[in-house]
């Protein structure tokens, strides 16, 4: 049996509050006021020809995910071929992941966070920002019919 706790289903309130206080610092620390734009709990700024979301969700009762996340192109359909493409680009990338939601490409990098530093949080915005804006011109090109 490990010796880990299993997770509780739940939601955590305060530690959500605490961090968007925290991503908010660290969000003054690599920005100006001005480039960033907040709705509805989200953060955003824009980078080259993408714009990278910030939000902090529910994970569990201990903890809350910190999702830092880019669409690269939006009602495009995915061919068997470029869905292996993305799978493989997923295995040589060592944070973050592309995904697939409904019609719409994303590449997405998630923190725990209850434990956020500022380091972790600055590395998973540069990330989704480089791969995202080096990515989007050969998504949004690559885009086929779906065969899966």
């Amino acid at each position: 049996m490990p010796k880990f706790q299993i997770l509780k289903e739940g939601v955590n309130e305060a530690i959500i509050a605490s961090t968007n206080q925290n991503i908010e610092h660290y969000l003054s620390q690599l920005f100006d006021e001005y480039e960033i734009v907040k709705v509805d709990d989200i953060y955003s700024f824009s980078f080259g020809t993408v714009t990278v979301c910030i939000r902090v969700v529910p994970w569990h009762s201990e903890d809350a995910l910190v999702s830092v996340f880019s669409y690269l192109a939006e009602n495009v359909t995915v061919s068997e071929e470029f869905a292996k493409e993305l799978l493989h680009l997923n295995a040589t990338i060592p944070f973050g992941s592309f995904g697939l939601s409904f019609d719409s490409v994303v590449f997405t990098y998630s923190l725990p966070a209850s434990n956020l530093d500022f380091s972790e949080f600055s590395a998973a915005v540069q990330t989704v920002a480089y791969i995202a804006d080096e990515y989007d011109e050969m998504v949004k090109e690559k885009g086929g019919i779906v065969t899966l």
